[in-house]
């Protein structure tokens, strides 16, 4: 993780602030940098050309990850949920 450029996204629910809080607060001190630039689909496309290393974000819906997991499937990238599934 030492190198890894990583996006994390920025709930509108407030039940999910905390949980997302927690994610950076774990993740600054372990890698090169978090990012966040608001569009789930953008931070997929990312990870699939190289820029990003990783991203996380609860709570999402489907129509906020489906552009954006068929670029990264294609690039052949994987995509789960925050639990690993």
């Amino acid at each position: 993780l030492e190198e890894a450029v990583v996006a994390a996204g920025s709930p509108t629910v407030m039940a999910s602030i905390l949980p997302s809080l927690r994610g950076v607060n774990a993740l600054m001190p372990r890698c090169r940098s978090v990012r966040m630039f608001g569009s789930a689909a953008l931070h997929l496309a990312w990870i699939a050309c190289g820029r990003l290393t990783g991203y996380f974000e609860p709570d999402l819906n489907a129509w906020d990850t489906a552009a954006g997991a068929v670029i990264l499937a294609e690039a052949g990238g994987r995509l789960s949920a925050l639990d690993g599934r």
